[in-house]
């Protein structure tokens, strides 16, 4: 008798797949509040800086992380979110004993199904940030795209769960040669979902009709949006804040934000909010941000798309009015305490070292002591000049 097996639901949470952060037990669990409270109902747990996860994959869990991960799966269920469990193999995954099921193919099922034990709804196996081809350990792959997908069906195959496959070509910016993805779609199984960020990485819109993924024949519900709108992993020194702006309602979508928890929930919540910049404002203000926010936030807003809605709102910041940000930000900085304040600190602080630069008040020494080593001589040379 063929094993029927469970359909995942459409996906709308949080995605812990971010570099350069990792969080605690504890903060999981309030993540988890959150969603249920927002009533979205997944967590995927794939986070880069867990060393188990990507880079020593082969490894499995010791009991006090297990135990942890049974905890936190089990709660997740009382509040009705789904956990999926991240594998990231791909940097060095050897392909030569998948077709015998030996070698990495029994590590990676093996974790797999110790992830699927102590509580995991999904698996899903990512082979992002990972460089194209796989030279030495190809096995009888001639075609990297056939070989992630021999990889996903065998997993789909083997496991008691859904599965969803994270390609190396996850956004229409990164396919530089056309070829990944029809090698990909062309035998995957049906019952294994997409993740993908559209036409870029950072998407501005994430309408998924004209991406080359759809094109190449994956329909569009077996596909789940990995929205980076409000990452910053790739420019921590930046922190995006604005409307929740090029979204489309029905769409199965999750987002991978900061890694800074209390940062997070307000992002899930601006999801919510979605364009209605009333609604938006209204997220920030019950997240207890002070008016004076509003008078710096063209500075937090999406990051700069071209020639999109994004930029046409709010509108940019009137550093000609430098006495009036700067007075906002001595409100943000000074007289507002929580712990949201301590995660936008740095941000805060970034932003009047920028202004006054860009006012040329800042002495030499100042800008010695607060200006990257790197650009300290740059900017003390444009000081002096135009002073």
């Amino acid at each position: 008798m063929t094993k029927i097996k469970p359909v995942s639901p459409p996906h709308h949470g949080y995605i812990e797949g971010y570099y350069g952060r990792l969080l605690s037990w504890q903060e999981r669990h309030r993540l988890i509040d959150h969603l249920a409270d927002l009533g979205m109902n997944a967590y995927f747990y794939a986070p880069k800086e867990d060393p188990l996860h990507r880079f020593q994959w082969r490894q499995s869990y010791g009991n006090d992380w297990r135990q942890s991960f049974r905890a936190f799966a089990a709660y997740a269920k009382d509040k009705g979110i789904r956990v999926m469990a991240g594998i990231a193999p791909g940097l060095d995954f050897d392909f030569s004993g998948l077709n015998q099921g030996t070698g990495d193919y029994a590590h990676l099922l093996n974790k797999a199904q110790q992830l699927i034990t102590d509580g995991a709804d999904e698996i899903g196996v990512l082979m992002d940030d990972i460089d194209p081809g796989f030279p030495g350990h190809a096995g009888d792959f001639h075609h990297e795209g056939d070989a992630h997908t021999a990889l996903a069906n065998a997993l789909g195959r083997d496991l008691d769960a859904p599965l969803t496959l994270t390609p190396r070509v996850y956004a229409d910016d990164i396919d530089h040669d056309g070829l990944y993805l029809p090698h990909m779609v062309k035998h995957l199984d049906d019952s294994i979902r997409i993740f993908t960020c559209g036409h870029h990485i950072v998407a501005a819109d994430t309408a998924l009709q004209d991406t080359n993924i759809v094109k190449t024949g994956m329909p569009e519900d077996r596909l789940i949006i990995w929205d980076n709108l409000y990452a910053n992993d790739y420019c921590p020194r930046r922190l995006f804040l604005g409307p929740y702006l090029g979204r489309h309602a029905g769409q199965a979508i999750m987002l991978n934000p900061t890694g800074m928890v209390e940062t997070d929930m307000v992002l899930l919540a601006l999801t919510q909010a979605g364009s209605d910049k009333t609604l938006w404002q209204g997220v920030l203000s019950d997240a207890g941000v002070p008016a004076a926010f509003f008078d710096l936030a063209p500075a937090f807003c999406l990051p700069p798309f071209p020639s999109v809605e994004a930029n046409t709102w709010p509108s940019p910041l009137p550093i000609d009015q430098g006495d009036v940000l700067l007075e906002a930000l001595d409100v943000l900085l000074w007289k507002w305490k929580s712990p949201l304040q301590r995660e936008w600190y740095p941000f805060l602080m970034g932003m009047r070292q920028d202004i006054l630069l860009s006012l040329n008040r800042m002495s030499a020494n100042r800008i010695a002591k607060t200006a990257p080593s790197i650009l300290a001589p740059h900017l003390r040379h444009l000081a002096s000049k135009e002073g």
